[in-house]
């Protein structure tokens, strides 16, 4: 396989997060045309070798390839993470970790679900932009808050151009940003929003799609109201779910449209989530709040065309 075939994705991730990493592997490779050409980069600061095995054995059954990179913890320990944990601050230093040949990435968080072949997003023009991003889907309350909503992307699916990363001194400049401003409510993204202003094209709300499309639509938003048609595109077929918040389809008081699919995809993993095991110890005042928000949650999955 040549250099040129291979596309090069990216996640970061502890051992508590390593089997949602590999429930987004597993869903990318399964709805990729050719997953050998797939070439993971696992930043971590450390896994154990079970956790390891595990990761390999799944990529291995695609054909595809995956390699580690220890992240000294030293210097991360002194940035704000907030509750996103030093995990989130580890794509901050990827370019000293990744080949050389690595010349363009994928990067992911682990709380997507990749429903569409990642090269057909591989092979978007960045043109002299650094990154393409998604915009963050935010509520009125935020969107009041920032100067311009449609500015700000999400950072938790980036195409990276890592040449121009590199040479603009990305990193170094996110780090400065966090030394500077340590009180920032979403750390590692306010700062990739700061030194990247100007310099990133937009990318499809399918590649990136958030929980917010779903209330935007419904209660007409209308800082968003140049997206309406976007977003029930992306609702009716994602490319990139993205499971935002602080509730994941891994708890069991998640009640997103998509997250059975999650769990769905789980199953070809090491780390089997067991949906039922979730609900077993539940209170049960969480049990019937769930159980009221259960007739939204059908009527907005019945919207997505079936996964």
């Amino acid at each position: 396989m040549s250099d040129s075939n291979i596309i090069d994705i990216v996640l970061s991730a502890d051992d508590r997060y390593a089997p949602y990493a590999a429930v987004v592997m597993v869903s990318a490779l399964e709805n990729a045309h050719e997953p050998s050409r797939f070439r993971f980069h696992m930043l971590t600061t450390g896994f154990g070798e079970d956790v390891k095995d595990g990761l390999q054995g799944v990529v291995a059954r695609y054909g595809a390839e995956i390699m580690f990179s220890i992240v000294s913890p030293c210097e991360i320990d002194s940035l704000a993470s907030g509750r996103f944990g030093i995990a989130a601050l580890l794509r901050l230093y990827m370019q000293d970790y990744l080949p050389p040949d690595c010349k363009r990435v994928i990067y992911l968080d682990c709380d997507v679900l990749v429903m569409e072949d990642l090269a057909i997003l591989w092979g978007e023009a960045l043109g002299d932009n650094i990154i393409a991003a998604g915009m963050d889907l935010c509520g009125a309350s935020i969107s009041r808050r920032r100067k311009n909503s449609e500015s700000y992307f999400n950072s938790g699916v980036l195409l990276v151009d890592l040449v121009a990363w590199r040479d603009e001194r990305v990193s170094e400049k996110s780090v400065e940003y966090l030394k500077a401003f340590n009180d920032s409510q979403y750390p590692d993204q306010d700062a990739l929003n700061h030194v990247l202003e100007g310099r990133w094209k937009r990318l499809a709300v399918k590649w990136n799609f958030q929980p917010t499309a779903y209330a935007a639509m419904e209660k007409r938003y209308s800082h968003l109201d140049g997206y309406f048609e976007e977003m029930e595109a992306a609702v009716i077929s994602p490319a990139i779910v993205h499971f935002i918040g602080r509730v994941k389809p891994w708890h069991p008081e998640c009640a997103h449209p998509l997250a059975a699919d999650f769990i769905r995809y789980s199953l070809d993993t090491p780390w089997p989530i067991n949906a039922h095991q979730l609900r077993e110890n539940l209170p049960w005042e969480k049990r019937i709040r769930l159980w009221f928000k259960r007739p939204k949650q059908i009527r907005r999955r019945n919207l997505t065309k079936d996964l």
